[in-house]
């Protein structure tokens, strides 16, 4: 899509009329989706020069902004005790059809996923992201699968224009992604990628969108489910809980050593699941596999830098 969230938010807000407020639940309906009221308000703390922020409220009619009371009581909201009153709240507003759209594409795409292997891999690459304000820290690590040592890295720091929300991780961290991927000495065999693959409401997830868009395996590593309904049976052959969206596996739930809470493990492009899930387990010593850890680490040195 050609828009940014900050043009739809700005799109979305512009519907508040002077004196009256909106929610971030009843913004995030208008871009498409509830589940970014979060992001709404999150985006706007950091954003706080957005036009008619001062607007924006939470569900229990305090301002999303502390600075915003004095001008709203100018504008002529009705306020009591901080508070916004729910007389002055504007729901729904027009929809601006924003995220609506993105999952569109995302359903779209699923559809040009590969779920058999390319063949052998020898090494594997993971990929993870730090964050610090409107700046993203992404690297990437490749490792030797027989003997997990490093061989290759990269790392790259991007500006964020796009928030953290529920099932659109792609597109906040694909610039990093891929950057980072490209500017490896030698290109990827596969590549784990910190996130869901096909366990994703439109079974078309980050690790999804970069294999795609990379034209390499990739395999998606969460650590929180996404979609999907774990089976409690755990399958003897793997040691893992099948993770079914409509009837059908499209991920496991796997408990690596030393570690309470299971993983997420699901494909992302051009690598069956049992292959995913294999090489999930051959490259984990303790906790969670090493490509990804070491990435992690690495993007975490660089933030702080």
């Amino acid at each position: 899509m050609d828009a940014t969230f900050a043009e739809a938010l700005a799109r979305s807000l512009s519907g508040i009329p002077r004196g009256r407020v909106a929610t971030c639940s009843t913004i995030a309906r208008a871009l498409g989706d509830v589940r970014a009221a979060r992001a709404v308000a999150t985006w706007l703390r950091e954003h706080p020069e957005t036009r008619e922020a001062h607007r924006v409220v939470r569900a229990d009619g305090r301002p999303v902004l502390d600075s915003s009371v004095a001008l709203l009581k100018k504008e002529g909201a009705s306020i009591a005790v901080g508070r916004v009153e729910s007389s002055s709240f504007v729901d729904p507003l027009p929809d601006v059809a924003f995220l609506g759209k993105l999952r569109e594409e995302q359903r779209k795409n699923a559809f040009q996923v590969v779920e058999e292997d390319a063949g052998s891999t020898q090494s594997v690459t993971g990929v993870d992201i730090a964050y610090r304000g409107d700046e993203a820290y992404a690297a990437a690590a490749t490792l030797d699968v027989e003997t997990l040592r490093t061989v290759a890295v990269a790392s790259v720091r991007t500006k964020v224009g796009f928030p953290y929300i529920p099932g659109y991780l792609a597109f906040r961290e694909m610039p990093g992604i891929e950057t980072a991927v490209r500017r490896l000495a030698v290109p990827p065999e596969a590549v784990m990628i910190d996130g869901h693959g096909r366990l994703h409401p439109a079974l078309f997830g980050v690790a999804c969108h970069a294999g795609v868009r990379l034209n390499v395996p990739t395999i998606g590593v969460a650590k929180h489910p996404l979609a999907g309904r774990v089976d409690t049976t755990q399958e003897k052959e793997t040691g893992a809980h099948p993770v079914r969206i409509d009837g059908k596996t499209q991920g496991y739930a796997w408990i690596p050593p030393n570690r309470e809470h299971p993983i997420y493990i699901s494909v992302g492009h051009r690598v069956s699941l049992g292959t995913a899930l294999a090489l999930v387990k051959r490259t984990t010593r303790v906790g969670y596999p090493e490509p990804l850890r070491i990435a992690d680490r690495l993007a975490e040195e660089m933030k702080g830098e």
